[in-house]
C-alpha cells in the first residue's frame, strides 16, 4: 500500500482533472504529506514517543518511506498542474509542545521536509502550510528549516497565538487561522476584542484569520454570522455579498450558553 508507483494512485479520469485544475479561477492545492502525523496515528501518540528511543532505525526508516511514496506522487502531478501552494498534515502538538523533540525533527524530520518542497519549489509552488494544532512555536524553527513557511490553525489557547508568532518570526512565516475559538462565548464584546487584537498583525499581511480550528458546536448562529459581519467590516473582507442580511442582525450577548467558559 505504500508503493508509490502503483497506477492506481492516479485515477483513470486523471487528465480531466489536470483540465479542471489548469482552468481553475480559485488558488488550487497538492496535497504535501505527512511525515510524523499519520506514523503517530498507526503507532499511537505512546508508541511514536516509545518507539523514537527504542527502535529509532523504524522510525526514521517510516519517515524516509513516507517522503519517498509523496515525492515520487507528487511529481507527475506537478509536472502537469499549476498548483498554487502546497497542503500537508501533521497534528502533532499539544498544549505544552511537541510529542517529539526539535533535536529529532532537525535530525529525522526537516531533511524529509526540505526534499518535499524543494521538489514543490521547482514547479513554482512558493506556499507549503501544513496543518498543525496545539502548540508548534517549539517546532517553528523546524518547519521553517524544512520550508514549510505557513502554519494553520494557530490555536491560540494551545499556546500559540498569531500576535506573538508574528513578533518573533517576522514576516517569513504565513498564518491561518488565529481567532480564538472563545471569543465567541464572550458575545459582540469578546468577538470584537478579539478581532481587534489580531487586526494590527492581519494589516501586516501573510495572515488568514479565521477561528482557530473549529466553531465549538454550543456558538450561538447568531454569534457567528454577527463574527462574520464585524470581520469584514474591521478586515474589508469578503468579495462577494452574505447569503443573508446582515442589517437584520443583533449584537449578541454572552448568555447561559457561556456558563462554565473561561
Amino acid at each position: 500500500r505504500l508503493n508509490p508507483d502503483d497506477p492506481r494512485r492516479f485515477p483513470e479520469s486523471w487528465d480531466a482533472h489536470v483540465k479542471q485544475a489548469n482552468e481553475a479561477d480559485y488558488p488550487v492545492a497538492i496535497n504535501t504529506g505527512s511525515m510524523i502525523g499519520v506514523p503517530r496515528n498507526w503507532i499511537g501518540f505512546e508508541g511514536i514517543g516509545l518507539m523514537s528511543y527504542d527502535d529509532i532505525d523504524l522510525v526514521d526508516e517510516i519517515i524516509e518511506t513516507l517522503c519517498v511514496l509523496v515525492c515520487t506522487v507528487i511529481e507527475r502531478a506537478l509536472r502537469e498542474v499549476r498548483f498554487d501552494f502546497g497542503a500537508g498534515w501533521e497534528d502533532i502538538c499539544f498544549n505544552s509542545g511537541p510529542i517529539l523533540s526539535p533535536a529529532f525533527f532537525d535530525k529525522h524530520v526537516v531533511p524529509r521536509y526540505k526534499r518535499i518542497t524543494d521538489l514543490c519549489h521547482i514547479y513554482g509552488v512558493d506556499i507549503v502550510d501544513t496543518d498543525c494544532d496545539g502548540n508548534i512555536v517549539p517546532i517553528i524553527p523546524q518547519f521553517l528549516a524544512g520550508g514549510i513557511n505557513c502554519m494553520f490553525p494557530i490555536e491560540v489557547r494551545g499556546n500559540t497565538d498569531p500576535v506573538a508568532i508574528r513578533e518573533q518570526f517576522g514576516r517569513q512565516l504565513l498564518l491561518m487561522g488565529g481567532f480564538d475559538k472563545m471569543a465567541y462565548y464572550g458575545g459582540a464584546e469578546g468577538i470584537e476584542a478579539e478581532l481587534q487584537r489580531i487586526k494590527p498583525t492581519v494589516d501586516q499581511g501573510g495572515f488568514i484569520p479565521f477561528c482557530d480550528h473549529r466553531v465549538p458546536a454550543d456558538v450561538p448562529y447568531e454569534a457567528y454570522l454577527w463574527y462574520l459581519k464585524r470581520k469584514r467590516e474591521l478586515y474589508n473582507a469578503g468579495a462577494r455579498e452574505p447569503q443573508y442580511d446582515e442589517s437584520k442582525l443583533q449584537p449578541p450577548a454572552p448568555g447561559k450558553w457561556m456558563e462554565g467558559r473561561q
